[in-house]
């Protein structure tokens, strides 16, 4: 596998660059697993700022790489950060992403479309290894060079982290942690463990799915105690967020349940129209919450009703992207 994987990143290179940059030996630090799953060596320059950070979601642990530059500029980039997932994840999972060229799965690379472009993707011939490279569509901000590794218990994502424009300036670094990956003999990939590909989506967009209705709940009870408080609104204002607000939230949050058992389901013809139906509501909960956003000039409950049509806008994203699954 770290063949592959030397190779998909080498090819990955040499496309994004004008000429040929050879990859820097493996001096420096160590990050090793606990379990001994993995290690990989850090180039000169880099240094171990955390390790086991906090959770990546999926079971998964994080780790971050930072570079002398990072804090020279006090802007904390370039990183890197390693993503243990324990999920099992299929093969499929990474020849879907490696089609995905417009990122129309948002939630698999965790950016927005609107505001990303993929410039370039790579995955062996054996499915088990992907390499990306993310950039802002406007230049500015942060751009993402990673490569995913299938483990027998999930993944490894070595994601490097760096200021728009500063990757070429890095990518040998980058390369260089991510070829120097070494995963124990234990934890390398399993074809007959991993599952089943649609299933695994399913799960991925049902977590999806009742995160943004989780965090709407939380959000309508901040906007709850705002109308409720009353602080700087008008008679209108309260009534907007007394009533229209209350029903476009309601709205979202029975059509969002009720999606996710439908992506659950997942049966045929049924499932698709049933998704549609629902995605639909979902959108027009979304425009509601925008106009009641619109009415409202109170500072932070106009701020509080944003943030709900943002999350409710993220379901009918997740309905549409998990809709495209189903046909």
């Amino acid at each position: 596998m770290m063949r592959t994987l030397i190779a998909v990143l080498t090819c990955l290179l040499l496309t994004a660059c004008s000429g040929s940059m050879p990859l820097v030996g493996n001096g420096g630090d160590t990050l090793s697993a606990p379990d001994e799953s993995f290690n990989l060596k850090l180039p000169a320059g880099w240094t171990v700022k955390q390790k086991a950070a906090g959770e990546a979601g999926e079971g998964g642990r994080v780790s971050v790489l930072a570079h002398k530059d990072a804090a020279a500029t006090g802007k904390g980039y370039p990183t890197v950060m390693v993503r243990e997932i324990s999920e099992p994840t299929p093969q499929g999972v990474l020849d879907l992403m490696a089609r995905d060229k417009g990122l129309e799965y948002s939630e698999l690379w965790n950016v927005s479309p609107e505001k990303y472009q993929l410039k370039h993707a790579l995955l062996d011939k054996s499915s088990q290894v992907l390499s990306y490279w993310l950039v802002p569509r406007d230049g500015q901000g942060l751009e993402y060079y990673a490569a995913v590794v299938l483990t027998r218990s999930g993944r490894m994502e070595i994601i490097g982290v760096a200021q728009a424009g500063t990757v070429p300036t890095y990518m040998k670094d980058f390369n260089a942690i991510f070829t120097s990956l070494n995963v124990g003999e234990k934890a390398r990939f399993n074809q007959g463990a991993a599952g089943d590909t649609t299933a695994y989506l399913k799960r991925t967009y049902v977590r999806a799915l009742a995160r943004e209705r989780d965090a709407l709940a939380r959000q309508a009870a901040e906007t709850a105690a705002w109308a409720k408080a009353g602080t700087g609104l008008s008679a209108q204002e309260q009534g907007f967020l007394a009533n229209a607000y209350v029903r476009a939230v309601s709205s979202a949050q029975q059509n969002c349940a009720e999606l996710i058992k439908t992506v659950e389901a997942h049966r045929g013809s049924e499932t698709v129209a049933a998704m549609q139906r629902l995605t639909e509501r979902l959108d027009e909960a979304a425009n509601a919450l925008d106009t009641i956003q619109l009415n409202i000039r109170e500072v932070q409950a106009r701020s509080s009703v944003d943030k709900s049509a943002v999350r409710v806008h993220r379901m009918a994203t997740l309905g549409r992207e998990a809709l495209k699954l189903s046909l």
